[in-house]
């Protein structure tokens, strides 16, 4: 990996040919590099730089920056859910999903459930409110969200589109009791076969690609599954650290984590950095016209901009909290003590809060149509 920006060493997807280094793994790069205010693209889309000049000052933001969106109106006009699966297993003090278990590998108790919610409010600051980018056709009336989680970004679509059928996927039941009318979770494992038919007129994952064993194969079953003109949308952080100014040190603690990770993924057959590939697998898969944008997500508050700095804030948090969810399950695996990763958790946790390191992840937003004559 390099010292600066990792993308010129990516790692190969699974079951795929070596691919050409270019800016786009998949020759379909149709992402507006300089987008205007009115693209309502995000300030944090593309290539646009992120002016520097931000501190590090904690308190800057009230507790409400950080709340999710009030979702007491959920509560008004809705439906209860019901699943059999509700048993959980337990590692190392966290808490997983017992149904297909070790297939997910991240726990899914209320300290994480916390943390994926929060990564979707920091996505609607980053966005500019977006759920998606996709150029879904105006009024679609059957969505899936495969790898559901929590269900918030389920709801909030089936709050946007209140004609619509929204079905939430997950190994985990752990969404909402009530939930809006028009929206459904079902306990299953995306990855074996799912929902008949073929009337989807969108299909959304998020933070899914790189934990699927063979991503090819199931976006085939969401091809299946879908009306000719169709969209699906991949939602992924790339795994890698980068910046535009080469600030990162060669031995910035977080690289190396990026690293070990991208080691212990592959103890699972997948492939931490595969958000990169997402328009090669769409591909592969059968899907036409397929689009590219990405945003960057600073590592703290070094941004200038009060946004950013937001988002910054959302993000380096997500990612205190994430060293310990993921590592005390896989860290162990490659040789890692308890205190030596306690130590090493700290040193990453530190590096994020270094101004002078100008650093980001990049969050890719991989989209694809079914052939209208398909």
């Amino acid at each position: 990996m390099g010292a600066h920006d990792t993308e010129g060493k990516r790692a190969s997807p699974r079951s795929s040919p070596p691919l050409q280094e270019k800016s786009d793994p998949t020759g379909h790069d149709e992402q507006d590099t300089n987008p205007t205010p009115d693209d309502n693209q995000g300030l944090l889309h593309g290539n646009a730089v992120i002016e520097a000049g931000g501190s590090d000052e904690d308190g800057e933001f009230s507790a409400s920056d950080f709340d999710p969106e009030d979702s007491s109106s959920l509560r008004s006009s809705s439906t209860s859910i019901s699943s059999s699966i509700l048993e959980h297993s337990y590692q190392n003090g966290r808490r997983y999903h017992r149904y297909r278990h070790g297939r997910y590998p991240l726990p899914n108790d209320e300290a994480e459930q916390n943390r994926e919610d929060m990564l979707h409010a920091m996505m609607l600051e980053a966005t500019d409110g977006r759920l998606f980018y996709a150029p879904v056709r105006e009024n679609p009336q059957r969505i899936a969200d495969l790898g559901t989680g929590t269900g918030i970004w389920a709801i909030e679509i089936g709050e946007k589109y209140p004609s619509a059928e929204v079905l939430g996927l997950d190994l985990s039941p752990i969404q909402p009791t009530w939930v809006p009318p028009n929206v459904k979770f079902y306990v299953d494992d995306i990855e074996d076969e799912w929902l008949n038919g073929d009337d989807f007129d969108f299909v959304h994952l998020r933070n899914m690609i790189p934990i699927l064993k063979s991503p090819v194969t199931l976006l085939k079953q969401v091809y299946a599954n879908m009306k000719p003109g169709a969209w699906v949308e991949l939602q992924d952080v790339d795994g890698q650290v980068h910046t535009d100014d080469n600030s990162i040190p060669d031995d910035w603690p977080l690289k190396r984590f990026t690293e070990i990770i991208l080691q212990a993924f592959a103890l699972y057959e997948t492939n931490a950095h595969a958000a990169v590939f997402g328009g090669q697998y769409l591909a592969e898969a059968g899907f036409v016209n397929i689009k590219h944008n990405f945003i960057k997500l600073p590592y703290g508050t070094w941004p200038k901009d009060k946004v950013m700095r937001l988002v910054g804030m959302y993000y380096r948090t997500a990612c205190e909290e994430f060293f310990p969810a993921i590592g005390n399950l896989h860290f162990p695996q490659l040789g890692w003590g308890k205190d030596e990763m306690e130590v090493f958790f700290a040193e990453c946790r530190q590096s994020m809060r270094d101004p002078k390191v100008h650093a980001y992840g990049k969050m890719h937003f991989w989209s694809g149509q079914k052939p209208l004559d398909a």
